[in-house]
């Protein structure tokens, strides 16, 4: 009897363990805070890290967004003569440094102006974003940094572009700001857990378990 017991007892820990599975979950995006004016001042992005208690961290994808807005003017100094043609292609790029790896997010405007000598052109910039990301995998990369009870940080670098173009003597006067920030969503696995039938399998083998008791008992 006590043999038997223990192997119906052994084939039911084999079941569940059989019957275990774990759950993949992508966890809600977190998104860090704003770095403002990021080409004069570096940035620090800082975002809640990864709650080891919920399971096992698998990967992280990280969205850098760039922000960009501002202005470009041009004057043409010619003195006489007709309306040319300045083109101005405006923009900038944003870095964030994650473990090393580069994420750039990176965004341009291009504006033609059409000026008489001694006029100047503007136009404000409506503020667009550019976006640009990464996904590491624990596979390939140590996820330990983004595991804790604290939050992790980033440090952005950026600056502004223009390439100008015109056949007369004009002044360029680009203004371009750059601001960043970041989205996050970490993906994980839970622990392994007895699917439904797996109980019932179990079930079924400690109810033969009470059949055989109680036939020995008649005996």
């Amino acid at each position: 009897m006590k043999k038997l017991t223990q192997s119906i007892f052994a084939a039911a820990a084999m079941t569940v363990a059989l019957g275990a599975s774990a759950a993949t979950v992508v966890q809600p995006t977190i998104t860090s805070n704003t770095a403002i004016n990021v080409e004069d001042n570096d940035g620090d992005l800082h975002f809640a890290k990864f709650d080891s208690s919920l399971g096992t961290l698998t990967s992280v994808k990280f969205e850098l967004f760039n922000i960009l807005s501002g202005s470009i003017e041009v004057t043409n100094n010619a003195v006489s003569g007709v309306a040319t043609d300045f083109t101005v292609k405006a923009g900038g790029q944003i870095d964030g440094d994650l473990l090393g790896n580069t994420v750039s997010a990176i965004g341009s405007v291009t504006k033609t102006f059409n000026l008489n000598p001694g006029q100047t052109g503007q136009v404000t910039l409506a503020p667009w974003t550019e976006s640009g990301s990464v996904v590491l995998l624990s596979s390939n990369t140590d996820l330990s940094a983004f595991i804790g009870g604290d939050e992790f940080h980033a440090m952005l670098t950026g600056w502004s572009t223009q390439v100008t173009s015109g056949s007369g003597n004009a002044s360029y006067k680009p203004r371009i700001n750059l601001d960043g920030y970041a989205q996050v969503t970490y993906t994980y696995q839970t622990a392994p857990v007895p699917e439904p039938e797996t109980y019932a399998m179990l079930l079924a083998g400690l109810g033969l378990l009470g059949v055989v008791a109680r036939r020995r008992k008649s005996v």
